[in-house]
């Protein structure tokens, strides 16, 4: 028969041990027209696999018996080794569990001898071949994918799987022919177990594998092996970095904690006895080196205590405190304590707190006037003249309160495009400015670390050779409009312009400031002669005169206004620089003492109430000098002898019994045998701790309520947490900030004996 020219050339293998069965089946096959069949016959069962071995077949079609043995047999034993010819069996028997056990053995079709016709067979081929295509489609994809596959059938039964999976299961040195359906799933289930979800093999070799399988929805699964050796090598990698970080980090904390109790105990006696000697009788050139010691001294604790925090930040382990912070007191001491630097200088500081914000705020005092006291110290250090003011008042930002502190210099100025360098650590504008000014460049990025830990922000502008402006706001909760409103309307105390005879442009800002949030205004005179002018012009009640203009003529214009028919009300005097006041106290003026702060403006208007009602007497001030003597008896264990003699000097000039002993071991003993109203406890000793000694004593009946004051040169958090844990009332860091530990033993002894006895003499 012809063959169409489209036909195409199909070569089978035709295994059958029947001559007569051969020629048959060949004869059906030439009857199709759509392809050229080529037929080879082999009629035993090793001459199929001899003829399998020779040539490529596209097919196979092979009789259920052949000899002694079966067609399964042969499907079973010799089709997996040429997938790409598919096997058909022939059975003379249309029985269901012969064509079940074809399919169990891998056959692509089963037919029945007796019913087969050309067209049956050249659609069973058909189908045959396309299915092999098709999975050998399949098998290249496995066979070249990056990952394990194993399918497994609705019994979990593998029936398919690749190379990667294979190697996967340590099976890539087991020879082929081991390698079967039962061989693949008991190795999958030693390896992985029950085969229901992901998870993760680690092999003996170090090599890891994620397994992970998907469920069909007419049952069997696909089982995935995904090699992430190297993942979790990188991951190792990565753990044992931040391992290795956190061990770092943890040295460097002992290390720090370690120097900064190597530091802070000498610089406790250099500072201590500094202080002691200060309060000597000492020629000039001896006192200024006695400053210049104490000075010295207290930048280095500063760039200590600067380094320390910024590690704490960096490590996390910085911890804010969320209590009552009175800011307009932490504004004026820190302006108190700085104004002798400045007025060296010849600058002018002052500070301005509205009088219409709340009077306390929510947050950490200890941080804020950490933050405001490096801000006031920059504004020194880069102003030679003209004035810096600390002004803080309330803003509204997107809607929200913020407390805003400016600090506003005359200094040097910055230039605009090097302000952002300023708050990088270790970071100054340029190298002549750390050669003339000094500096670690640690303070400004301190700062910026600590307002923001406190949700805040902190900016600088400035303008070269104008001066500087740092500001920085702390978000404030929201405040009942009454509150406010209450608040606000109780600073209205001056009916009148207040006139302010100064040519200092400081103080004229300032008080210029307090008038306003008075709602009065601020009427300004130079000199002396134009506040004459102005008063016979205009009526003015309250009257601010600057010493600065000069004290005698100062005290001849007080003198001349108290002799007027139309004299104010009240005359303030501003002391000058050089504490002047004596005049102008005999020619009747209030005086107020520099530098101007909150404080002096609340003084100031305190006195103008008092006397718009006469009838009402201002209660006396008793200071804590009326009663001489003190009552308190303290107990210390400090073992360096330098510690001791500074403590000594200062405790015992300020009248306060003290008993000093070297060791914690010593404390304790002291402690049972005499009656101590405080015991002050260095934390480091020898013999016993501080800690030891303080757990000690508060396992004793009558010594569980007596404070113990930690004195540690520590300055970490757990520093301070260890101190309490162990009992202790409170702590203070070396050096000793010893005006705080005089104001703690006077708050001590009101506490113990209802009334401080004496004022402190060494303050």
């Amino acid at each position: 028969m012809r063959k169409s020219d489209s036909s195409r050339d199909v070569y089978v293998l035709l295994v059958e041990d029947d001559r007569d069965d051969f020629f048959l089946t060949q004869d059906l096959l030439q009857r199709i027209e759509r392809e050229r069949y080529w037929v080879v016959w082999a009629g035993s069962f090793e001459r199929a696999k001899l003829e399998l071995h020779e040539r490529k077949f596209d097919v196979a079609l092979v009789d259920y018996r052949i000899g002694e043995r079966t067609g399964l047999d042969f499907i079973s034993e010799v089709g997996p080794r040429y997938p790409d010819c598919p096997m058909i069996l022939l059975t003379g028997l249309a029985d269901p569990d012969i064509d079940f056990a074809a399919e169990r053995a891998g056959a692509a079709d089963y037919l029945v001898k007796d019913s087969l016709t050309e067209g049956l067979l050249d659609r069973s081929i058909r189908y045959a071949r396309q299915s092999a295509q098709r999975r050998a489609l399949l098998d290249g994809v496995l066979s070249n994918a990056a990952t394990g596959m194993i399918g497994l059938d609705a019994s979990n039964v593998p029936i398919m799987w690749n190379a990667k999976a294979i190697e996967a299961l340590q099976l890539d040195g087991t020879p082929s022919s081991a390698i079967s359906a039962a061989t693949i799933s008991e190795t999958l289930g030693r390896v992985i177990g029950d085969v229901k979800g992901p998870r993760e093999i680690a092999r003996p070799d170090g090599r890891s594998f994620e397994v992970n399988v998907s469920r069909m929805k007419d049952g069997g699964a696909v089982v995935v092996l995904h090699d992430i050796t190297m993942r979790v090598q990188a991951e190792n990698h990565l753990r044992g970095a931040v391992e290795e970080a956190e061990r770092a980090n943890k040295a460097k904390s002992s290390f720090l904690a370690t120097m900064s109790h190597e530091l802070r105990t000498p610089l406790n006696g250099i500072l201590g006895m500094a202080r002691v000697l200060s309060g000597t009788r000492l020629d000039e050139v001896q006192r200024d080196g006695i400053d210049l010691i104490r000075s010295s001294g207290t930048s280095l604790l500063n760039i200590i205590n600067d380094i320390l925090d910024l590690s704490k930040i960096e490590a996390g382990r910085m911890e804010l405190e969320h209590i009552e912070v009175p800011v307009a007191e932490i504004v004026d001491d820190i302006v108190r304590l700085l104004a002798p630097s400045a007025a060296e200088k010849g600058v002018e500081l002052s500070a301005f707190v509205d009088p219409r914000i709340a009077p306390v705020i929510q947050g950490d005092p200890l941080r804020i006037r950490q933050i405001v006291t490096n801000l006031v110290g920059n504004a020194i250090k880069f102003t030679n003249a003209g004035s810096i003011l600390v002004a803080v008042d309330e803003a509204e930002v997107s809607g929200n309160r913020r407390l805003r502190v400016s600090v506003i210099d005359t200094g040097i100025g910055i230039p605009t495009q090097k302000i952002d360098r300023l708050f990088q650590k270790f970071s100054q504008v340029d190298a002549s400015t750390t050669r003339e000014f000094g500096g670690t460049g640690l303070g400004l990025a301190l700062c910026k670390e600590l307002v923001g830990l406190m949700g805040g922000e902190i900016s600088c502008s400035s303008l070269i050779d104008h001066g500087s402006t740092f500001r920085f706001s702390l978000p404030l909760p929201a405040e009942d409009a009454s509150v406010g409103m209450a608040r606000r309307s109780s600073v209205r105390c001056f009916e009148t312009p207040v006139l302010l005879v100064s040519s200092n442009t400081g103080i004229v800002n300032v008080l210029g400031a307090y008038a306003r949030a008075c709602e009065s205004s601020l009427v300004s005179a130079p000199t002396l002669d134009a506040a004459r002018r102005t008063l016979d012009q205009r009526k003015i009640e309250v009257v601010f005169v600057d010493g600065t203009l000069g004290e005698s003529e100062a005290a001849a214009f007080v003198s001349d206004l108290r002799r007027a028919s139309s004299a104010p009300a009240h005359v303030f005097f501003i002391e000058g620089r050089s504490g002047q006041g004596d005049a102008l106290r005999l020619a009747e003026a209030d005086v107020i003492a520099r530098p101007f702060v909150r404080n002096s403006f609340e003084k100031a208007i305190q006195r103008v109430k008092v006397a718009s009602r006469p009838s009402e007497a201002e209660p006396a001030d008793r200071g804590a000098d009326e009663v001489e003597g003190r009552r308190l008896r303290i107990l210390m264990a400090e073992d360096n002898p330098a510690n001791q003699r500074v403590a000594r000097a200062l405790l015992q000039t300020a009248g306060y019994r003290l008993e000093i002993v070297a060791d914690g071991r010593l404390a304790v003993e002291r402690a049972q045998l005499s009656e101590f109203d405080l015991i002050l406890m260095d934390v480091q000793m020898p013999v016993m701790d501080g800690l030891t000694a303080t757990r000690r004593l508060r396992e004793c009946e009558g010594l569980r309520q007596t404070p113990i004051i930690g004195l540690t040169a520590g300055a970490m958090e757990e520093d301070r947490g260890k101190c309490l844990a162990a009992g202790m009332t409170d702590y203070l860091s070396k050096p000793v900030d010893w005006d705080r530990l005089l104001a703690l033993l006077d708050r001590i002894e009101r506490e113990v004996y209802g009334q401080s006895q004496g004022k402190t003499a060494a303050a």
